[in-house]
């Protein structure tokens, strides 16, 4: 299901949210514990307006003294590519673009501190920088996510963590600007 909403999902809080429920089912206490600094009151609201949404969903219930408890999931998919060519749409792509890398790298840092050790072994933050045509960008790219695809197939299972890798490709801003300015120079 491609995800439409922009606005739903692009805010601070709820692009966390999103990020804590992805392949995880959590409550709204175990969310606040994963995020103890956006106030249970605020998680409920934010949930609820990602529920409507169809952003997130209910993935299970149970039931402890009388009290349903419910337990949320995000909902995968893709930026449908139509939303952005809709006005303001590269805007909102550009802002979901920078909040999701932000997100990614808060949950990392906050990994390693709450771990009080890098633990190299279990993480990456590596930046490669390369020439590549148009077509061997896109063998590179199409290698890193079948292998990433095949890897999403595993079950949970003794000595699997889950794990996450947040891959981004494109070409330098810098490089583009300075090939600019030198063909403009010559």
């Amino acid at each position: 299901m491609p995800l439409k909403n922009f606005a739903v999902v692009n805010h601070p809080a709820r692009m966390r949210i999103f990020q804590a429920l992805t392949g995880v089912e959590l409550s709204i206490n175990q969310l606040s514990r994963v995020l103890p600094d956006i106030p249970k009151p605020s998680l409920y609201r934010h949930v609820h307006k990602m529920l409507e949404a169809g952003v997130v969903r209910v993935a299970r219930t149970r039931h402890i003294h009388g009290i349903e408890e419910r337990f949320f999931i995000a909902e995968e998919g893709l930026i449908d590519p139509a939303d952005v060519f809709q006005p303001g749409g590269l805007e909102q792509f550009a802002d979901h673009v920078q909040l999701y890398g932000s997100s990614v790298a808060q949950d990392l840092a906050n990994y390693v501190l709450e771990r009080g050790e890098p633990d190299l072994n279990n993480i990456i933050a590596r930046e490669y920088t390369f020439y590549a045509t148009e077509e061997e960008f896109m063998k590179v790219r199409q290698a890193i996510c079948d292998l990433l695809e095949e890897l999403q197939k595993n079950p949970p299972a003794a000595g699997r963590t889950k794990r996450r890798m947040f891959v981004m490709g494109h070409p330098l801003r810098a490089a583009l600007l300075a090939d600019q300015a030198n063909s403009d120079a010559g």
